[in-house]
């Protein structure tokens, strides 16, 4: 149903399956009548995604550095992609006004996770392939080797009605996301095996990923779980990857705190 592959650093080609992927006419209608509007929500969608019959195929990013090092893993695993930061080719690539994402600074700095040394004078664009580069090659403060993860590989706008995680349900309906969810569970299960061999860690953070990815009995997902950093699971498939659910990034100063408090356990 959902296949990827590599096709440049840190970019990923995604194809999805409608034909299998929706088992009603009607989903399959509903899903139709919701595409060009949530196509048309971003300007970079029309360079991201291509719908040919059934077949669904878009851009999507990670960032997982085949350098090993002697740092212990971390995988940090995010909701989905904006469609803006696909087409800049990476992760958090801005804010509004081009301002410099709060995700660097505000969440990952501020928490002691990661800290590394961009130009302040470079363009947007140069410090985005700045930035790759460090994270590809480890040169950066870090007790961690931190790779990036989206759990739902589907871009969508930053922000209206059609953005974030929440965009990807409207379009497709909530019984064809489930199946997409499973699908990418598999994606992000085999990740988690090569990337964090078993001495790692996954920091989450956004509820779906946390539902699909924590065990029976791990801790269900609400806000104030996720600030008072109540969200603490093993991976069921290798229960020596420990998990930890943090806030969304946009309430960063909460994420911050619960980032840095997780990561103390782990140091």
């Amino acid at each position: 149903m959902l296949t990827y592959n590599k096709i440049s650093l840190g970019i990923l080609r995604f194809e999805l399956n409608l034909g299998e992927l929706f088992e009603t006419d009607r989903e399959r209608e509903n899903f139709a009548s919701k595409w060009p509007l949530f196509r048309a929500s971003d300007q970079a969608n029309a360079e991201i995604f291509e719908l040919k019959r059934d077949k669904l195929s878009y851009k999507s990013e990670e960032i997982i550095p085949d350098k090993k090092g002697k740092r212990p893993p971390l995988l940090l695993l995010l909701g989905n992609p904006a469609s803006h930061s696909i087409k800049s080719e990476m992760f958090f690539s801005y804010e509004a006004n081009g301002r410099e994402h709060r995700f660097w600074q505000t969440i990952l700095k501020n928490s002691g996770v990661l800290e590394m040394e961009i130009d302040p004078n470079g363009s947007v664009d140069e410090n985005n392939r700045e930035r790759k580069d460090k994270l590809f090659n480890l040169s950066y403060k870090s007790p961690f080797r931190i790779g990036l993860a989206v759990f739902l590989s589907l871009p969508s706008a930053a922000s209206g009605k059609w953005s974030g995680v929440a965009g990807v349900k409207k379009l497709f309906g909530g019984q064809a996301f489930a199946r997409i969810l499973a699908e990418e569970r598999k994606r992000i299960i085999e990740t988690s095996r090569k990337f964090l061999g078993s001495n790692g860690a996954v920091m989450v953070f956004q509820k779906d990923a946390w539902e699909s990815l924590r065990p029976e009995n791990g801790p269900d997902y609400s806000p104030e779980k996720a600030s008072a950093c109540e969200l603490q699971s093993v991976l069921p498939e290798n229960p020596q990857i420990k998990i930890f659910c943090v806030p969304p990034t946009r309430l960063a100063g909460n994420a911050c705190r619960a980032l840095k408090k997780y990561c103390s356990l782990l140091s």
